[in-house]
C-alpha cells in the first residue's frame, strides 16, 4: 500500500527528523535569551532595533557555513532569514520601531 513503512525504515526517520526538530526549539529558546540580552543591551544604549549590516554578514556566514557541511546554502540563508525576522518583531515589540523604518512604512 503506498505511504506505507517498509520495515519501520520510514519511520525510524521521520522519529530521527521529530528529534531533530526538537533541537532545532531548544536552539530557537536559547537565541531567544541571547536576543533578550540584546534588547536589554540596546535599551540601554539607545540603539536601534535593525543592523541590517550585521544581518548581511550573518546570511553570509550561514551560507559559507551550510555549504562546507553540505546543507544547501539557499535553505540554511533562507531559515535564518526567517529567525532574523522572527526575532527582530520581538525586539521590535519591546523597543519600538527604528525611526527610520517607521518614517518608511509611512510614506506612500
Amino acid at each position: 500500500m503506498p505511504g506505507e513503512d517498509a520495515g519501520g525504515g520510514l519511520d525510524a526517520i521521520r522519529a530521527e527528523i521529530d528529534r531533530v526538530d526538537l533541537e532545532l526549539v531548544e536552539l530557537l529558546a536559547r537565541r531567544q535569551r541571547l536576543v533578550e540580552q540584546v534588547v536589554a543591551f540596546k535599551r540601554e544604549h539607545h540603539l536601534g532595533v535593525v543592523d541590517r549590516h550585521r544581518e548581511d554578514e550573518m546570511l553570509a556566514a550561514i551560507g559559507r557555513s551550510a555549504q562546507s557541511r553540505g546543507a544547501d546554502p539557499r535553505v540554511a540563508r533562507q531559515v535564518l532569514r526567517t529567525i532574523i525576522d522572527g526575532f527582530t518583531l520581538l525586539e521590535v515589540e519591546q523597543l519600538g520601531p527604528d525611526p527610520e523604518t517607521a518614517d518608511d512604512r509611512a510614506r506612500p
